[in-house]
């Protein structure tokens, strides 16, 4: 292998490893925590708010890391893949990555779309002291969190099937 192939592998495998880490880190100890310790409703929803802002910065710098090395990795692993699309597909490791492919975009479609849908409103609504209303969303994001973790996790299996780890 060469520096570069190294390089971008290293630098995906660490950004992937934040995301996901990060994001069931978040899941299992600081959201049942926040539960737990602020018993004020408007000052956990702070709590969540600033520690959401602190994190999306990062999300987003990952996020276009994993991108640009992904994108990267295929076009100097397979060209083939972006110069010959309809034929690789119909391979093994071409269904397997485009598999991949979407599950990594429906994976940020929900990411992105449950943070801007439902990010402003939870502020808003534990100011307002609208509470019914903010536990019937949070419901719904948190359902939505859940879906985005498994996806990842169901990506990173990918990753390793594409590695050639299990076979």
């Amino acid at each position: 292998m060469d520096l570069i192939l190294i390089t971008l592998i290293f630098i995906h495998v660490i950004s992937a490893v934040f995301l996901v880490g990060s994001s069931i880190f978040v899941w299992v100890i600081v959201w049942p925590a926040s539960s737990i310790t602020l018993t004020d409703e408007k000052l956990r929803t702070r709590f969540m708010t600033a520690m959401g802002k602190k994190y999306a910065l990062y999300t987003n710098i990952t996020t276009v890391l994993l991108i640009i090395t992904g994108i990267s990795l295929i076009y100097y692993v397979r060209p083939d893949y972006i110069t010959n699309f309809s034929a690789s597909i119909h391979t093994t490791w071409g269904y397997v990555l485009t598999v991949k492919i979407v599950a990594v975009a429906l994976m940020y479609l929900i990411l992105y779309g449950n943070n801007l849908w439902h990010g402003k409103k939870f502020p808003k609504l534990a100011e307002d002291g609208k509470f019914d209303e903010l536990k019937r969303m949070r419901k719904l994001a948190h359902y939505l969190s859940f879906i985005t973790v498994g996806l990842m996790i169901v990506i990173v299996l990918i990753a390793n099937i594409l590695a050639g780890v299990f076979f």
